[in-house]
Order: structure tokens, then sequence, then C-alpha cells
């Protein structure tokens, strides 16, 4: 990520996982917040809603094992997502 920014709430259709190349980022889903360092990996089931915050300069991984959408419960990130 060339800046810091607050990936807000959603979903995908397709099954997601996450590997953090470099630095860090912080996922939360049911209500739970989690941070992830390097060489960290998750998995997020189809429709499970979470949302991310990735730091300036972090390099996140990602895959899905469909079609690749985004759902957006509570709307699209802004400009004020972007974290200074």
């Amino acid at each position: 990520m060339p800046k810091a920014i607050h990936v807000r709430k959603h979903w995908h259709t397709a099954n997601e996982t996450h590997t953090i190349i470099k630095g860090t980022a912080t996922f939360a889903c049911d209500g739970k917040k989690f941070e992830l360092g390097e060489g960290g990996f998750n998995f997020m089931p189809a429709k499970m809603v979470h949302e991310a915050w990735l730091p300036e300069n972090s390099l996140t991984f990602i895959t899905v094992d469909g079609a690749w959408d985004v759902n957006w419960v509570e709307g699209q990130p802004t400009a004020a997502d972007l974290i200074k």
C-alpha cells in the first residue's frame, strides 16, 4: 500500500486468503480484531463480513477461489479512510 488505509466492512462471493509479504495488516471479523505480521496467513470464507487496516508501505497478497467481487456493507472507502 502506498498509503495507510482502512478497508471498510465488506464481503466476497468467493473464499479469500491474505498472505502478508511485507509489514503488517490488521483484520476484523465476527467482532474480533487480529494482526498478522510478515509471513502471516488467514482464510476468509465466502460471504464473511470483514474489514482491514493496512499500513503504509505494506504488501498483502490476496487470492480468491472464484470471481472477484466486493460487496460493501457500509459504503466504499473514502478519502477519510486514508490513515494519516
